[in-house]
């Protein structure tokens, strides 16, 4: 007999957000887990600087692990943007990182520890 371990058990991904908007502005986050059309669960507000807000969380096979968030600030929102922050492959994947952050010319991104984030969003208004 022959048993392999399944490298995905218990293993976590991370989508991180971090607020580099600006000193006084509160980044608004609200998060939910499967469709975009699904009402948000988590909801944070997150200051300038503070410690990044994090989700973490295992791939789901053979079910897709998809999560999405909408960031925002400023009154009513002012500035938004309802964003895929992760989607599961094919196969489940350990460690994988998914890193947002907000900053007044936009969104930015990295999905390496190593690599810096790029600018991939325009706010929309």
């Amino acid at each position: 007999m022959h048993f392999e371990l399944n490298q995905a058990t218990h293993c976590k991904n991370h989508v991180i957000i971090h607020n580099e908007l600006s000193p006084g502005i509160i980044l608004n986050i609200a998060c939910r887990k499967g469709s975009i059309d699904d009402k948000p669960t988590r909801f944070h507000k997150l200051n300038f600087k503070d410690p990044s807000y994090v989700i973490e969380f295992e791939d789901n096979y053979p079910n897709d692990e998809t999560w999405y968030c909408l960031l925002s600030h400023g009154t009513r929102p002012k500035y938004w943007y309802d964003i895929q922050v992760y989607r599961q492959g094919i196969q489940p994947k350990c460690n994988q990182l998914r890193l947002w952050i907000a900053r007044m010319d936009g969104i930015w991104f990295t999905r390496r520890y190593e690599s810096p984030p790029g600018h991939v969003l325009d706010w929309k208004i």
